[in-house]
């Protein structure tokens, strides 16, 4: 799993951990360890990093510290993808949901259902998530 901005990319790994990376240099900025099965999915902003996981979790970690700010339960399943705005975090599993999280609190806001396979991408902008899924469709909610 890889994201990026203009300085930093940020990689999710089998090895359960996520690394970012100075983006001209291409050194390894800072190590960030919590996640207990490999991580599948990140995403990051100016602040913050998100990450989902085959430990079924979604962590978000302070960007610039690597510091663990919340983790976010309720998926069965592994955690596929991970997108985010300024108040809500969107996670996609296996288990064949999408779930929209508050990012300062953490709470639960919406479990989308609909697919009948693991949801194996997640995107989001202003109105609307889009997923996609291992039942071959992609869905707007």
């Amino acid at each position: 799993a890889v994201a990026m901005d203009d300085a930093i990319i940020v990689s999710g790994s089998e090895d359960n951990t996520i690394r970012l990376w100075d983006r001209k240099t291409g050194q390894q900025i800072n190590i960030i360890e919590g996640h207990s099965s490999a991580v599948t999915a990140v995403a990051m902003d100016d602040a913050m990093v998100v990450s989902g996981s085959e430990d079924n979790t979604i962590r978000l970690w302070d960007r610039n510290t690597g510091q663990q700010l919340n983790i976010l339960e309720g998926h069965s399943s592994a955690v596929t993808g991970v997108v985010m705005d300024d108040t809500v975090v969107v996670s996609g599993s296996r288990d064949n949901t999408i779930r929209l999280w508050d990012r300062t609190t953490g709470q639960q806001i919406n479990v989308l259902e609909g697919h009948s396979d693991g949801v194996t991408a997640v995107a989001m902008d202003d109105t609307l998530v889009v997923s996609g899924s291992g039942d071959n469709t992609i869905r707007l909610w």
